[in-house]
């Protein structure tokens, strides 16, 4: 928490490690030695590294007081080296300019660090050293590799806060749910509210969306490349703006690597299908004035089918369950001193995916006989150039810009009796620019320290081109062709007002901070919206602290919502129930609508973190929040033949005139059809039915979180960390105000009331072992009478690791990691089919793949 840090800062002197025990000569910057220190107090040892590697190491002594160092055999750089002995401890260390630096983890919540040995700037947060008033979960890259996950997809997808609903490669090929999965990319959705009200950056800038969906593949980033991974649980428009209704995931990548580690992994699930081949390298140079990180990662799996799982014996033996996939990721992260007071930063990256499936029409036939075989490829990147400058006063401006780029190209080819019957083509290119300029400094003195402000502005455009045709024996025809662009201009300022610090010594009050927030965004041709949010933090004794925010948050309707065409049927009279009055036929509108406006949320969250004394290194935590989110863009009729009944009238027309009938047809912008077999006769139309999008549908969202962190040095037997998370959600959703409102918790293929994970890691010398257990709640299947209980989904992962004690050789620095997923092969719950040949488990949130054992192989060198 900000208390370890700020009090660490203010209250006591800072160490400067020079001196200590001589073992091995002195290195230059980056180089490994051999180390053979002997267990002692965690303060020498760290002595001894500085002196030795003859590098700056920075802790205050406070921090270090009590803990014992385990015994550092090896070679290591001096980095590694500290990092080494820090394990099992609550302390990280961060190289900076050749010192080394060593603080508290994560305080008061996810920190992202500064290219510089100056203060932080927190994820939540634009103010450097101001904690986030939101709730923030940080996922590291060891962290997750010792659960055994191995893309930024699987982190988010484990993650008890979020919905695997949307947009992710564990949907199965045909769909379920209203989901489908087309590009093979994963999209955060936190609180099931949408993958387009989920904010998801890099290094904390935007990038371009992914296919026709408002939302960011984040596994176009590979897990080898990050730092970490910073889930702010709260809405955050008012600090990052649209979309950011749910929440925000920043990708924190890395900056520097000392020398070139490479991985190796090969897994697959025992009960057959989904070999996945993995490989990367990571690396870059180090100099005096800065540094380059560069990443590679190459991925191929092949697919789950149908035949491979015994449980969905009922489909053709080729449907695809989980699709194959091969993708290829690079990553760039750079910076460079240019003087005493400037700095340039570059951050990119570049993906491309080939991702494949196939849905057979009929159990004995293949996808390419009868059904439908799709393919597609994404290719995705960036680039993000910033300068930063160093002001007087402590102040600093940064300039900052991205340009990005997203293109997915589909080919769904259907068969009939082994023959292509049509083809049907949608390619999606989204295409993002920025550029910004903020600055941050203190401002003026108060009790509890420094005044700090945050301000700034800039220029954001997004573009989605959508380019769909249907080819049918040669002969093309358009289904969906448009152009959207999106151009945004935005303000935003926030502040940071510490009123009491520990210093005040005042009784009762050991903390107490006031943060707020304000954005404006100017969406051209949709709407000026302002977002305000302000917390508070309090502490009423060291080791206990309360958070409480209120705030305004949006999304602006999707370019695919307000750019896709509007079209009309004219459709027989005798399909609805009830029918209209007369025996005419009814006209029915549907697609997008240029004119819709941005959803609306409030949000409020109150948290407490509590770190006991009389147990050193356990933090519990335990957070509210409650979303009122309105004016959701939707569709008013749940079914269209249902849409003459009383409760959709405010959308249907009755007794049309003939020149309101010709008027709307005019109105709209894509096909007029005829299915009623007869001639037209504007005159004779019973109803018109307006089932386009429209800002209708209210979402009300609330719930518990509730965390453990605990981490203790046993000395000779090892150290532990256990991290776990337990979240609940109560979401309800009403489609029109006059309908009753629809359970979107708790109930099949959305998110279930109860999701946890608790994760414990046990480590002595060069060993690990860790054990995660996943719980994925109950949900009721209330599709049809009588309503029954969907079972809940429980799995235990397990990962062991072992490093090499050599020092020198081919077998230095190497890291052997076996894991076990779903140790116990735990299947998902079976579900009632109307339809004999459609899935018999709930896909969203229930796993296909089974048990699953891996073996990785990464090297230092």
């Amino acid at each position: 928490m900000m208390n370890g840090f700020g009090r660490w800062a203010v209250g006591s002197v800072f160490a400067l490690a020079l001196v200590g025990m001589s073992t091995p000569s002195l290195a230059a910057p980056g180089q490994k030695l051999e180390w053979n220190l002997e267990r002692q107090d965690l303060d020498g040892a760290l002595r001894a590294i500085a002196h030795s590697s003859d590098h700056e190491i920075i802790f205050a002594p406070e921090a270090v007081k009590g803990r014992q160092a385990p015994p550092l055999r090896g070679t290591y750089t001096a980095l590694e080296a500290v990092e080494t002995i820090l394990r099992g401890t609550q302390l990280v260390a961060l190289e900076r300019d050749g010192t080394i630096l060593i603080r508290q983890r994560f305080p008061a919540a996810s920190e992202e660090t500064m290219n510089s040995a100056e203060n932080i700037v927190v994820t939540g947060s634009r103010i450097r050293g101001a904690p986030s008033i939101s709730p923030v979960t940080a996922i590291t890259r060891s962290e997750a590799q010792q659960s055994g996950q191995t893309d930024l997809g699987q982190v988010i997808r484990d993650l008890p806060q979020n919905f695997s609903g949307g947009q992710n490669p564990t949907i199965a090929g045909s769909g379920q749910g209203g989901f489908t999965n087309v590009s093979g990319s994963s999209a955060l959705n936190l609180r099931g509210l949408g993958s387009d009200a989920s904010l998801t950056l890099f290094n904390g800038h935007r990038v371009a969306f992914d296919a026709a969906d408002q939302a960011v593949d984040i596994s176009a980033i590979p897990l080898a490349a990050i730092e970490r991974v910073d889930v702010v649980m709260d809405g955050a428009s008012a600090l990052y703006g649209s979309d950011a209704v749910g929440g925000v995931a920043n990708v924190v990548l890395r900056r520097s690597v000392d020398g070139v580690i490479t991985s190796a992994r090969i897994g697959a699930p025992t009960d057959g299908g989904g070999f996945t081949q993995q490989y990367n390298m990571v690396g870059g140079p180090n100099w005096d004035s800065g540094s380059i990180m560069i990443a590679a990662d190459y991925q191929r799996s092949t697919e789950i089918a149908a035949r491979h799982r015994s449980y969905t014996s009922n489909l053709p033996s080729d449907s695809t369950l989980i699709p194959k996939q091969k993708q290829i990721s690079l990553i760039l992260a750079g910076q460079q001193k240019i003087s005493d007071t400037a700095t340039f930063e570059i951050d990119g990256h570049y993906m491309h995916r080939a991702f494949s499936s196939c849905m057979p029409y009929i159990v004995a036939a293949s996808c390419y006989t009868d059904g439908n075989a799709l393919a597609s490829t994404v290719d995705s990147w960036s680039i993000s150039p910033s300068l930063r400058f160093t002001l007087p006063a402590s102040w600093e401006i940064r300039v900052a810009g991205t340009y990005s780029r997203s293109d997915t190209s589909i080919a769904n080819r259907a068969y009939d009796a082994g023959l292509e019957i049509s083809l049907a083509k949608p390619d999606y290119a989204n295409q993002l620019s920025t550029f910004e300029v903020g600055a941050e400094g203190p401002m003026f003195a108060l009790p509890g320290g420094d005044a700090r402000l945050a301000f700034g502005g800039g220029y954001r455009s997004n573009k989605l081109r959508v380019d769909s045709r249907r080819f049918v024996e040669g002969i093309e025809s358009p289904i969906d062709i448009f152009d959207e662009t999106r151009n945004v201009l935005f303000a935003y300022g926030e502040i940071f007002l510490p009123l009491v610090s520990p210093q005040n010594d005042i009784t009762a009050i050991n903390k107490f901070s006031v943060v707020g927030a304000l954005r404006y965004e100017d969406h051209r041709k949709i709407q000026n919206i302002l977002t305000p949010k302000i917390g508070l933090i309090y502490d009423p004794i060291d080791g206990i602290e309360f958070k409480a925010s209120w705030g305004k948050s949006f999304k602006a309707p999707t370019l695919y919502q307000t750019g896709q065409t509007s079209n009309a049927q004219l459709v027989r009279g005798s399909i609805f129930n009830p029918a209209p009055e007369s025996s005419y036929p009814v006209l029915y509108l549907y697609g997008g609508n240029s004119n819709l406006k941005p959803e609306r949320a409030t949000t409020w969250t109150v948290s407490t973190t509590v770190e006991p004394k009389f147990l050193n290194g356990l933090r519990l935590g335990m957070g509210y929040f409650r979303i009122r989110y309105r004016n959701r863009v939707s569709s008013p009729f749940s079914s269209i033949t249902s849409a003459l009944q009383s409760i959709y009238a405010d959308y249907v027309q009755l007794n049309p005139t003939s020149e309101q009938v010709l008027a709307t047809i005019d109105s709209i912008n894509g096909v007029f059809s005829n299915f009623t077999g007869q001639a037209f006769s504007p005159s004779n139309v019973s109803a018109i039915l307006n089932d386009r999008l429209q800002n209708i549908s209210l979402e009300a969202v609330q719930g518990v979180d509730a965390t453990v962190d605990y981490s203790r040095d046993f000395g000779a037997t090892g150290s532990i960390a256990i991290k776990g998370s337990l979240s609940y959600l109560d979401s309800k959703r009403e489609l029109t105000s006059s309908q009753p409102s629809i359970e979107q918790a708790g109930v099949i293929f959305r998110p279930p009331h109860w999701r946890g994970r608790l994760n414990a890691n046990w480590k002595r010398n060069n060993v690990s072992f860790t054990a995660t257990g996943n719980y994925i709640g109950s949900t009721l299947d209330n599709r049809y009478s009588p309503f029954v209980k969907v079972g809940s989904f429980v799995t235990l992962d397990t990962v062991a690791t072992i490093q090499t004690t050599a020092s020198r050789g081919i077998f230095s620095n190497v890291t052997w990691t076996v894991g076990v997923q779903n140790l116990f092969n735990e299947k998902p719950a079976l579900i009632r089919t109307t339809d004999p040949v459609a899935l018999r488990y709930d896909a969203i949130n229930q796993s296909t793949y089974g048990r699953v054992i891996s073996l990785t192989l990464s090297k230092a060198w």
